[in-house]
């Protein structure tokens, strides 16, 4: 999908510029109507459907990195964790949002937190056990849950500094049954 530009008045008398569906399809956003300038809150992560997350995303690089930054933003990360985020189909492209978390003193532990869309309708958590190749998802949520995303971080963060290793920790949090 094409983003389609519109330059309309807003209630400021200054123009502003749409990008997105302007009419139909069943690529429309509802909750997830934003200019270029709107701010994305957990709120409307919280409020958009995995088509919204779709759509928005369909908008182009810019959209899909605005999209991450306030899932990230929302996060409020320890510095324990490098951060990197999928923007042009590098992983596959199958999220909208697709985070990937690599904890900074032990590289091979690595959690992707994944965005409702077409694959799924659920936010996932997936610790790699073997990178690029195996994974196991350690959370499933309906909605964008912050807290749950940090306590999961915060368990991992905790097990490495007790020196479990990364094939146990995928353990560990696979027989906790998350979310």
């Amino acid at each position: 999908m094409s983003a389609i530009q519109s330059k309309a008045k807003g209630p400021s008398g200054k123009r502003t510029a749409y990008y997105g569906r302007l009419s139909g399809g069943s690529m429309s956003c509802r909750s997830s109507e934003l200019t270029r300038d709107d701010v994305i809150t957990p709120a409307r992560l919280r409020a958009f459907s995995p088509s919204d997350f779709e759509a928005y995303s369909a908008r182009g690089e810019e959209f899909r990195r605005r999209l991450c930054g306030a899932v990230l933003h929302a996060l409020k990360l320890s510095d324990a964790w490098r951060t990197d985020c999928e923007s042009r189909g590098e992983w596959g492209g199958v999220f909208p949002v697709h985070l990937r978390l690599t904890h900074r003193t032990c590289k091979h532990v690595t959690l992707d937190i994944l965005s409702p869309g077409a694959e799924s309708p659920f936010w996932h958590g997936l610790i790699w056990i073997m990178p690029d190749h195996t994974g196991l998802y350690v959370l499933n949520s309906e909605r964008f849950d912050p807290v749950a995303i940090r306590a999961l971080l915060a368990r991992t963060e905790e097990m490495i500094a007790a020196g479990v290793r990364p094939a146990e920790i995928a353990a560990r949090l696979g027989r906790r049954g998350m979310h």
